[in-house]
């Protein structure tokens, strides 16, 4: 991952973000679609849990992913006993 470093960020903010983006080198990560318009919303890794809110940048919708349920690139389902 290449980074665009602006100007004017201190030297802790810059040092936090070579830190995340050394940490996500090595790690597989999946697209996740936007529910309106099917366009690619956000990028997850292999460590991602729970929900994530965002919002597409082409329709401007607002959407929650739970990134769990879209695992190995289809939809798990739970069954709920009677």
């Amino acid at each position: 991952m290449k980074l665009n470093l602006s100007e004017g960020l201190s030297e802790y903010t810059l040092a936090k973000i070579r830190k995340h983006a050394y940490g996500t080198e090595n790690m597989k990560s999946r697209m996740i679609v936007c529910h309106y318009c099917e366009r690619k919303a956000i990028k997850v890794f292999e460590d991602s849990r729970g929900h994530v809110g965002a919002k597409c940048k082409k329709c401007g919708e607002e959407s929650i992913y739970n990134v769990v349920l879209r695992k190995n690139g289809g939809v798990m389902f739970r069954r709920i006993k009677d």
